[in-house]
């Protein structure tokens, strides 16, 4: 399992069914582990979220998916699927932790996040925009090109999205595109 840390950042060209059909995979596996463990009302929902799942934009190689429970269960749950179903969990706020694991020759990120949480929304609302507007989402890809060229390390590749995440943000609570989950608002 590679260290998120020091993550290569190599974008690959969009493959949009073939990481929905991973996420639709690994969405099933996540549901299975949480059942078995009597889990599963602990759970609201599990979104395809990051660069993969957005049509036609070019991402790393690694498909997130965003699970959402019941804020008591966020450590709970993250440790059952470390343990059910391998990877490297990180336990990073009482609202989030992040699973990263492989499988079948697929990399993931399991985001573990409270119900209560912004992080989850800021995905989903962010992957909304991003496929309702193609000026977006090429604006988007220009940007996380730039970025991969100028850094080789994550977190400033990470920090240098935060501004165009926040316009898009901006675009989806002035009502510009229709998202599936409430508009985090700025503090």
């Amino acid at each position: 399992m590679v260290n998120a840390d020091q993550d290569p950042i190599e974008l690959v060209p969009a493959d949009h069914e073939r990481w929905h059909e991973r996420f639709v995979v690994e969405r099933d596996r996540v549901r299975d582990a949480l059942s078995r463990a009597g889990l599963e009302d602990d759970c609201e929902r599990i979104e395809h979220v990051g660069s993969t799942a957005v049509p036609d934009l070019a991402a790393k190689d690694i498909v997130d998916l965003d699970i959402v429970v019941a804020d008591d269960a966020v450590s709970e749950v993250s440790k059952l699927l470390a343990d059910e179903l391998g990877g490297t969990r990180l336990e990073n706020s009482g609202e989030w932790h992040p699973v990263f694991r492989e499988h079948g020759g697929q990399r993931f990120n399991d985001h573990v996040f409270a119900t209560s949480s912004d992080g989850w929304k800021v995905s989903v609302v962010t992957r909304d925009v991003l496929a309702a507007r193609p000026d977006c989402c090429e604006e988007y890809e220009r940007l996380k090109r730039d970025l991969a060229a100028e850094h080789d390390d994550l977190v400033a590749y990470s920090t240098g999205k935060s501004a165009f995440v926040e316009r898009l943000l901006e675009r989806a609570r002035e009502g510009d595109v229709d998202v599936r989950c409430p508009i985090p608002t700025t503090d």
